[in-house]
């Protein structure tokens, strides 16, 4: 009778949805391929999903509904970002214009233009929008792991998380290490993953000091956020 609520109710009850997507040998030996779909595949979240992701990861993630798109611009460096352009009567860009926290708002609410695709969402195959997009293509290119590296976004919202890591677990490493381990990958660190991350931001914190950094714990901290962020456990669904 074209009820929506009881189509999802039989496709969210089925044992083709329900599947896990862990292999065994027997399986694989059967069908490598998958292609009888006797587990469920492993997937990269969407690019307006990775984006919004992170945002929550930071806590700055806005979920106003509706309203005016958020805009985009090109920056010094001719990378598409989100903002909106202040230029001077020679057409160079000026001191940039204040979005009062709608540069948080969720993926869907980003300005899409032909000519102006945001960098971070092209990265991770964000559909083309001329004329439809049936199917997503899903690729896996060095890009993808640069822009983790090198992005503004990403590593502004690396720190942004790490001082709501300290803010979650004061004076408590291990506890702002196992919190960011948690809401990142869904599941507490084991006891040698814990280690191996306290060993890492132990090391980058002594990096930071050598360096003069301000505030090299907080750094350091950053770091690991990014290093969750980057992590495939991260980015793909499982």
């Amino acid at each position: 009778g074209w009820q929506l609520k009881r189509l999802h109710k039989l496709i969210m009850t089925s044992d083709a949805y329900r599947q896990v997507s862990r292999r065994n040998a027997k399986q694989d030996s059967i069908d490598p391929d998958n292609r009888l779909l006797g587990r469920i595949n492993i997937r990269r979240m969407e690019a307006e999903t990775i984006r919004d992701a992170i945002l929550s990861l930071s806590g700055q993630i806005k979920n106003k509904i509706g309203g005016k798109p958020v805009p985009v611009m090109e920056d010094e460096v001719g990378q598409f970002i989100i903002g909106k352009e202040n230029l001077d009567g020679e057409r160079k860009p000026g001191k940039s214009a204040d979005l009062k926290g709608e540069e948080f708002r969720r993926s869907m609410y980003v300005q899409v233009r032909r000519s102006r695709k945001l960098s971070f969402l092209d990265a991770f195959d964000a559909p083309a929008m001329e004329p439809n997009c049936a199917k997503r293509p899903v690729s896996t290119v060095a890009p993808q792991a640069l822009i983790f590296m090198n992005n503004n976004f990403v590593i502004a919202q690396s720190r942004v998380m790490a001082e709501r890591l300290q803010k979650l677990a004061p004076k408590d490493p291990d506890g702002q290490l196992a919190a960011g381990w948690e809401h990142a990958l869904g599941h507490e660190p084991t006891g040698a993953e814990l280690s191996r991350a306290r060993e890492f931001v132990q090391k980058q914190t002594a990096l930071f000091k050598e360096r003069k950094d301000k505030t090299p714990e907080l750094t350091a901290l950053a770091n690991y956020c990014q290093a969750l962020m980057s992590a495939n456990r991260f980015v793909y669904v499982d």
